[in-house]
């Protein structure tokens, strides 16, 4: 199989601090790490907490880098070996917590059901790096694991991995809030990608705007949906852009009609909207090319005064 690596340093979504409220630095006996360095030493996770990154339906082996930090005020002077081990039962509290949570604020989806992710385990990950030695002189080591066969495992699950720093040598405490790490892995699908959005959005009353953004993210909704965080320039709404089955031939190219959902960008509540078939120029509109992979889309939105947004969607 392909191995595809992914550090995951700066890239990491936040999703929420429920676990790990405290950022201080405790040592074994609770005391804060502020101003009193000398002589102390830590082994953490250098982005601990809970974090996200979507992995594409492949058949391939992804392997997924973390940072490890030895905090201390001066570079360490001899060799450091840290030992970990993937930690469902770090899955399991989070849940847990989430859960009791979404229940003391009686925070409730559409259907009833408490707001949160019931997370179950990766169900094919691997720890490569059951200890690593980080040199003396350094500060600074990588601990890699590797999930495989994304491509088998449901889209609409919510999976999650969690590791954790297990032993540390004598004089190096192991930081109980920032041991270990949590990362949601949802799986997104083939539209999944950054994209060059640019068109214009003609506002009944300000005239035509237009606009141009470098690289907008399309996040998966099922397999078939991607999730835009505007409307043409306006970030009100949100757009659904669902690639359908039902094909048509644009200028001698076979393409995938898609159906538009408006949403507040907030409630994610559907508003009132509608699409047009041709643009001004006879061009079919709200497709998906798979040859040069682009969305064409055509849209209006509020009917007692449309505002019509003509743009188009580049993968990068």
């Amino acid at each position: 199989m392909k191995n595809i690596r992914i550090r995951l340093i700066l890239i990491f979504t936040l999703l929420t601090g429920t676990l790990f409220l405290n950022s201080c630095l405790k040592d074994d006996v609770g005391e804060y790490w502020k101003d009193d360095l000398k002589g102390k030493m830590y082994a953490t996770f250098l982005n601990p907490g809970v974090q996200s990154k979507s992995l594409l339906p492949l058949p391939d082996d992804v392997i997924i880098s973390f940072d490890i930090n030895i905090a201390t005020d001066a570079l360490p002077g001899s060799a450091t070996t840290i030992k970990f081990k993937l930690d469902n039962d770090t899955i399991a509290s989070y849940v847990a917590k989430t859960l009791a949570t979404a229940k003391a604020n009686k925070d409730t989806l559409d259907d009833g059901s408490y707001n949160y992710k019931d997370y179950k385990p990766f169900p094919s990950v691997q720890l490569l790096d059951p200890e690593i030695t980080i040199p003396a002189g350094s500060r600074v080591g990588v601990v890699r694991i590797k999930v495989a066969r994304a491509d088998t495992v449901k889209m609409s699950g919510n999976y999650m991995v969690g590791l954790t720093i297990t032993e540390a040598p004598a004089g190096v405490v192991i930081a109980r809030n920032m041991k270990s790490i949590l990362l949601a892995l949802p799986i997104a699908n083939q539209y999944e990608a950054d994209y060059l959005s640019e068109g214009i959005r003609n506002h009944p009353v300000n005239g035509i705007e237009p606009f141009k953004y470098p690289k907008i993210h399309f996040s998966t909704i099922n397999a078939n949906t991607v999730r835009k965080d505007r409307t043409g320039n306006y970030t009100g709404y949100v757009l659904d852009i669902t690639v359908s089955t039902e094909t048509m031939v644009v200028k001698g190219v076979t393409v995938n009609k898609c159906t538009l959902v408006a949403r507040d960008a907030t409630t994610k509540v559907p508003i009132e909207m509608g699409v047009y078939d041709i643009d001004e120029d006879g061009n079919a509109m709200n497709y998906y090319n798979p040859i040069t992979k682009v969305f064409e889309l055509y849209y209006f939105y509020n009917k007692a005064a449309p505002r019509k947004i003509r743009e188009t969607n580049s993968r990068l």
